[in-house]
This record gives structure tokens, sequence and C-alpha cells, in this order.
């Protein structure tokens, strides 16, 4: 679920129950948060050999052209990501009131950085497969080789990032 607003400008309650990702147990429709801190994560991906859950998150705007950076990350269960008080684990916003030093201190760095105002969509998880060149095997243990994933760019960037597919190892 992603958040409200770009910092929480409209306050903490509107994004109750924002900017996280949660786990539905089906049979049962129990319903638990997984991860928290997430502006947007707009994309969720299995890798299938590790069973791990990856995510791409659009980033909050207006601190730049240059930052802070979409990315990519596997999601730890418990995991805080930052949002809204820091960006990229520890880097604080000094435009979040009231400030948080104790959520910053646990916010999580993401694994991948994909630019800024680059805007993920979404990913997928490659295994092994009839790929070309160097996709063509999994990796060296024969499992997940890397994840694609879809940018679409952002109007809120000089100069303007547009579409692309990139691969990440």
């Amino acid at each position: 679920v992603g958040s409200m607003s770009n910092i929480a400008e409209g306050g903490l309650a509107l994004e109750e129950g924002r900017a996280c990702i949660y786990e539905l147990d089906l049979p049962t429709q129990a319903c638990r948060t997984f991860a928290t801190g997430l502006r947007n994560p707009v994309g969720l991906a299995w890798e299938p050999h590790t069973g791990a859950l990856w995510t791409v998150v659009n980033e909050r705007d207006g601190l730049g052209d240059e930052t802070p950076p979409d990315y990519l990350t596997r999601v730890q269960d418990g995991g805080f990501y930052g949002w809204p008080w820091s960006y990229w684990g520890v880097h604080v916003d000094d435009r979040v009131e009231p400030r948080q030093a104790a959520q910053v201190a646990r916010a999580i760095v993401p694994d991948y950085a994909l630019g800024a105002h680059v805007a993920p969509l979404g990913l997928v998880a490659v295994g092994p497969g009839p790929l070309p060149g160097a996709l063509e095997t999994g990796g060296a243990d024969g499992g997940t080789r890397g994840m694609f994933v879809g940018l679409h760019g952002s109007w809120n960037r000089r100069p303007p990032a547009g579409y692309k597919v990139v691969f990440i190892a």
C-alpha cells in the first residue's frame, strides 16, 4: 500500500496503515503488516530460488533531480525502510516534523539504487531458462540469475527519465 502523500505533510494520522506491505493469509483472511516505511512499493516479486520477497519503491519528491533514488530491495519481515523520516537508510528528511531519531536509526538501507525519479513499476525474477548470452543459465548455484525492472520515468526530473528496462544481477 503506497503512502497518501509525499512526506506525510497532511499528518501521520492520514497515513495510518499506508507505506507498507501487508501479508494476507487467504484461508483464514488474517492480515498483518509485513514491512513498513516504504513510500510506494509498486511492484512485488518472489525470488524463486530463495523464496525472498523483493519490491521496487518510488521514493519521495522535492529534494532535487538526483535525490533520493528509487530502489529495488529484498523485503525483510518486520523491516522498516525509513519513510517518512528518512530515505536510503539514515538520510534524514529535514522537512518531516516531528523528527524521529529512533525510527531513522532503525531504517534499513535498500539493496539497489535505480536512480532518482525513474519510477520503477514492476519486476520479475529470472532463473535458469532460454534467455540468450549471460542470462542463458541461472546463477553459480543454478538459482535465480537476477531481476528485470521496468522503469517509466518521471515528470519530476530534469533531464527527464524515460521508459526503459534494466537488469540487476
